[in-house]
């Protein structure tokens, strides 16, 4: 905060900068280049088939999250998450970014200044023979989470971890049991 005190305020100015043309084509080819990189990983594993549709079903969390599935059967991969407010399905890239909007976001609308239903994009890549990495940006603000989904025979547990936050980026870990529930 210091910085922004010292450097970023006391150079703006109440009115606009004159025309740069040659320092616009500059930003915009840096802009043109910027990338958020892909989770790491291989697009498929073993695993998938085995877990695809599962449903595994959390103890009360601050995270209201009640029970996740992952869709690897269906044309477009997909995250869905039962939470207290509702039951949302978000489609993974694999390789690749797959955009929605207002599907789960991990709190990032909550505890972060990201506005409700925002847009997103998510990435996913089986970054071990037993964890499916998901990678979900609010792309329209700098933030980003990152969701580590283990799984050991029937339980599912869940790491969770935020670019930026007001405290710990890292959430607390979740442990999920497979359930029977549709």
């Amino acid at each position: 905060m210091d910085l922004v005190w010292e450097k970023l305020l006391p150079a703006m100015k109440a009115s606009p900068l004159p025309e740069d043309a040659a320092a616009r084509r500059t930003l915009e080819a840096k802009l043109a280049g910027l990338i958020v990189r892909l989770p790491p990983g291989e697009i498929s594993a073993p695993r998938a088939a085995k877990v695809s549709g599962k449903w595994y079903e959390f103890p009360e969390n601050d995270c209201r999250i009640r029970a996740v599935a992952l869709d690897f059967n269906s044309k477009s991969p997909a995250l869905i998450v039962r939470t207290s407010d509702g039951e949302m399905r978000t489609p993974i890239g694999t390789g690749s970014w797959a955009k929605s909007r207002g599907g789960f976001a991990n709190g990032l609308d909550q505890f972060l200044s990201v506005p409700d239903h925002p847009l997103l994009a998510a990435s996913g890549a089986w970054t071990s023979d037993d964890v499916f990495t998901v990678k979900i940006v609010a792309y329209e603000t700098p933030f980003y989470s990152t969701l580590a989904f283990r799984f050991d025979g029937d339980r599912l547990l869940l790491d969770t971890e935020h670019n930026v936050a007001f405290g710990s980026t890292k959430l607390p870990q979740l442990a999920g049991q497979a359930a029977s529930i549709k």
